[in-house]
């Protein structure tokens, strides 16, 4: 079980860290078209690293069999409409939330841009093919089974939520791909995403483990939570200061639903057992 784990991670981390090195090269010294150009096929390459690193290794120790029913949990999309509903509403209403606080406490949050309807379909395309599909069949299709053969749910999900961060950091140095890109990296800024990936790497979980390790539902939510349209629509806060602001205003509102869940599940399962 070890070997397999330590296999996957290590082609994840090398895929993706190899890619993105090789994306932030061509930013930092290339032409402006041509360096942007690049980035953006090695950023996109790099995203797949779990994936293929699941593919792989999945073939490699269980063979065919093994494949067969890492990505028959891409196909998985049976759950209650409530799934559904929240993947979409949850992320939306923490954002709006979070702009709201922003508003009361913190400034103006200027005047909403209608004009940003249209580009909706693309923002929810690229939330899913720029994370979502790269990431899921590892993190949640193949590293979330074998960590919970062995531990707790949340210590599971801690577990994945730090690797995820750690995942990141190149991204840290680049335009995009984290929430804390283009923006300064301090030690608070850090330490807000490494909170917000641990707290949603929990929530995964608790959604794999009613939706029966669906990966597909996984991407959706990734990709649910990556879009944030709401503060898309308010210009004044998409520059890299505002935006920070939000986001920590948010993962506040994340921490305490993730904690209401967390304590919600043990009650059950007390009362199970």
């Amino acid at each position: 079980m070890k070997i397999k784990i330590i296999v996957f991670l290590l082609f994840t981390f090398v895929w993706s860290w190899l890619n993105w090195g090789i994306a932030l090269f061509y930013l930092k010294s290339g032409s402006e078209q041509d360096s942007v150009t690049y980035f953006i096929s090695f950023f996109f390459i790099g995203t797949y690293g779990p994936t293929l690193a699941a593919i792989i290794t999945t073939v490699y120790f269980e063979g065919s069999i093994g494949l067969r029913a890492l990505l028959r949990r891409l196909f998985l999309w049976r759950a209650s409409p409530k799934v559904y509903l929240a993947i979409f509403a949850l992320p939306i209403f923490f954002v709006l939330l979070g702009i709201y606080i922003y508003h009361l406490f913190v400034g103006p949050v200027g005047d909403i841009g209608l004009s940003k309807i249209a580009l909706i379909p693309s923002m929810i395309g690229y939330g899913i093919l720029a994370g979502p599909m790269g990431e899921e069949l590892g993190w949640r299709g193949f590293l979330l089974p074998k960590l919970l053969e062995r531990h707790s749910n949340v210590k599971a999900s801690t577990i994945i939520g730090l690797i995820w961060c750690t995942w990141h950091i190149p991204l840290f140095f680049g335009p995009t791909g984290a929430l804390i890109s283009n923006g300064d990296i301090t030690f608070l800024n850090v330490s807000t995403y490494l909170v917000a990936t641990i707290c949603l790497s929990y929530l995964f979980t608790y959604i794999s483990t009613i939706t029966n390790g669906s990966v597909l539902i996984a991407i959706l939510t990734h990709a649910s939570v990556n879009a944030g349209l709401p503060i898309f629509f308010f210009p004044d806060l998409t520059s890299p200061e505002n935006f920070v602001i939000v986001f920590k205003l948010t993962i506040i509102l994340l921490i305490l639903f993730t904690a209401y869940v967390v304590t919600q599940h043990e009650i059950r399962r007390s009362a199970r057992n």
